[in-house]
């Protein structure tokens, strides 16, 4: 027999190349109770050990780098840098996304109340033609940065697949909210989500 490392921990194992006796078949094992202890220790410590080096993982990942240009070319491409220090809710949508007309309007006002306690909204179009963007925005006219994704690489990198896809970000530029779809349902949630985060340094 060995000690064994597993997950950090040291398990006694027999040692590779040695010959552990197997019962002929149709023959009758028997089983102490200090084996059927020692099985059922072993078998917590593994759990215990998986748990532990799952938990050990980053549990919220940054968010990737970008630099995107305003749908209005006013201004310089918007780069993650200057999310630092701010709660970001980074919005995938489309002016043919039917949910996104529900969306915008509730963005805009979650901008307007808490953008003074350092609240961003980035929206990114993933719309082919400006025309399209145009007649939407007329409709649903907002305050908060609008943005496009010519190559779709960030989309791509973030695996968006669902419009509109949302992302709400910490100060410290880590995915703390994947949501997925909008409906009026899930303001309060997403309200408590932003609020929460913006109640941390």
């Amino acid at each position: 027999m060995q000690l064994v490392p597993v997950f950090g921990f040291r398990v006694l194992m027999p040692a590779f190349g040695s010959r552990v006796p197997v019962p002929a078949f149709g023959s009758r094992v028997t089983t102490s109770n200090s084996d059927v202890g020692m099985r059922i220790a072993l078998i917590t410590l593994s759990c215990f050990a998986i748990a532990t080096a799952s938990a050990a993982e980053t549990p919220h990942p940054p968010f990737p780098e970008f630099s995107l240009p305003l749908i209005d070319g006013s201004a310089r491409p918007l780069q993650r840098s200057q999310l630092a220090g701010k709660v970001t809710y980074v919005d995938f949508w489309a002016s043919w996304c039917v949910p996104c007309r529900a969306s915008f309007p509730w963005l805009d006002g979650m901008y307007r109340k808490y953008q003074d306690r350092g609240f961003r909204v980035i929206a990114i179009n993933k719309d082919q033609e400006p025309a399209e963007i145009e007649r939407f925005l007329k409709r649903y006219p907002v305050s908060f940065a609008l943005t496009t994704d010519p190559l779709d690489s960030l989309a791509k990198s973030l695996r968006v697949t669902v419009m509109p896809t949302a992302y709400l970000i910490d100060r410290q530029g880590m995915i703390r909210v994947v949501h997925r779809g909008f409906r009026s349902e899930d303001m309060a949630k997403l309200e408590h989500e932003i609020l929460s985060l913006l109640e941390q340094p």
